[in-house]
């Protein structure tokens, strides 16, 4: 596409008049995109989801396939293009054209309006399909000798606007909203799954379903697996509860470690353990924390269940906290430390909703909410499988926000050119990380030499 901006002319504060135009052929600032095309490649994302989509157009007519699709818009997320209205531009892009067609040459790829019929071809089916595909490979993605899996369940918020199917006032937030559902493998920070639910959804809803299905899929490959749920208190649903325990019957190894808010009784409980720990930091002026445990049930709990109390006095007064769980061997400190642990799905939700924009929902179906919220989740896999392959060449970026990432590693320019023998691709001789990009190159496919 040719850009027709006349050129400008800077005098101060250079040495000599710099001329600007906006006329390079073929150049891109996301050369990146070369690197999760590879990894598209290596995990099978576009091409799993693209299956999912049904296409009712006529064949002869169709320019765009739904793989091709679903690459574009999944690369457009992860290199920071989170509106559909970005491909407007973006269809003519060098990079994300050899991304996604193989060739930088040939017509566009789709436009705003192409992806936007795209995104609401989707039904049901789709969505059941691609939720299935995320699960699956994950559970297939895990060692054959894995011992310990952890399950952290969590929910958060998605502002709406307009009148979006399913988008409710939650007095919680304040706002109106969609309230996905997110399970992330609480040991690595991958996103498992998700569901989208109506703005005024319990914290904890369709929780059940989607554990009883994952833990089942697990236990089918690994059936010695010790399964582990972690969630804060909205978690601690008697429901919830009793199914894990119906899922501990049925396939040994299954346990749950939920925050519980607290209450009068429970803190009559724990009043012993306060009064120590107040006495204590009186005495020296430390920060303390006691522990115990005890067996509690609530009106609405079939029978008792273990009950860690935390007993915490400091600089600010008094801090008690307590969790419900079946784990029955671990002292109460050793597993509220663990359940500390969770604090790291914080900051994959971050990663999920500000590094890759999954809050943008703004299609009016929820069905296209949700497969958009899905096509942000692929964008997820790709943008982790790549942090997780970059670590051993930089620790830096190996534990960066993904949002840093792509900064400092996708957003690089590139001169894409074409010849009848092959495709080049030319990245700055000053790129910063070019030894890290060319041995990840090397890593997800061996170049031949040139």
């Amino acid at each position: 596409m040719t850009v027709c901006t006349n050129s400008l002319v800077l005098a101060k504060p250079f040495s000599r008049p710099v001329h600007v135009a906006f006329d390079a052929p073929h150049a891109s600032s996301d050369g990146g995109v070369l690197l999760l095309r590879s990894l598209d490649e290596r995990l099978g994302v576009s091409a799993s989801l693209g299956a999912c989509v049904p296409d009712g157009r006529d064949a002869a007519r169709v320019r765009h396939p739904r793989r091709e699709q679903v690459l574009q818009r999944v690369l457009q997320i992860a290199q920071g293009y989170e509106d559909c209205n970005d491909a407007d531009y973006l269809r003519y892009d060098p990079a994300l054209k050899l991304a996604c067609l193989g060739d930088a040459d040939g017509g566009p790829l789709s436009s705003q309006p192409s992806l936007s019929r795209f995104e609401n071809a989707a039904t049901g089916r789709t969505i059941a399909g691609a939720l299935r595909w995320f699960e699956q490979s994950w559970v297939d993605s895990l060692a054959a000798d894995t011992e310990v899996v952890i399950l952290d369940v969590d929910s958060t918020d998605d502002p709406t606007h307009g009148h979006q199917q399913l988008a409710m006032f939650h007095g919680f937030y304040d706002q109106h909203m969609y309230h996905p559902l997110l399970v992330f493998d609480g040991l690595t920070g991958q996103l498992i799954t998700a569901l989208l639910r109506g703005g005024c959804a319990h914290a904890a809803k369709g929780t059940a379903g989607r554990l009883r299905r994952l833990i089942g899929m697990l236990k089918a490959r690994l059936p010695q697996v010790r399964v582990v749920v972690r969630g804060d208190s909205a978690f601690a649903m008697p429901r919830l509860m009793g199914l894990l325990d119906e899922l501990q019957l049925q396939y040994g190894g299954v346990d749950f470690v939920f925050g519980k808010a607290r209450n009068p009784r429970l803190e009559a409980i724990l009043a012993p353990e306060m009064t120590q720990a107040r006495s204590q930091h009186l005495a020296d002026g430390r920060h303390v924390r006691r522990f115990s445990d005890f067996q509690y049930a609530a009106d609405s709990w079939a029978y008792p269940r273990r009950v860690i109390g935390k007993a915490e006095y400091g600089q600010k007064g008094a801090n008690p906290r307590f969790l419900v769980t079946s784990l029955e061997e671990e002292t109460p400190q050793e597993v509220y430390d663990w359940y500390c642990q969770r604090g790291q799905v914080e900051n994959d939700i971050k990663n999920f909703k500000r590094g890759l924009k999954a809050d943008r929902l703004s299609c009016m179906t929820y069905i296209a909410n949700f497969f958009r919220l899905l096509l942000h989740m692929a964008a997820y896999r790709l943008v982790f499988a790549l942090r997780t392959l970059v670590a051993p060449h930089s620790e830096e970026l190996g534990r960066a926000e993904f949002a840093t990432l792509r900064l400092r590693l996708l957003k690089v320019a590139a001169l894409v050119s074409r010849s009848v023998r092959r495709v080049l691709v030319r990245l700055p001789a000053s790129f910063g990380l070019a030894s890290v990009y060319a041995a990840l190159l090397r890593e997800l496919g061996p170049p031949e030499v040139a």
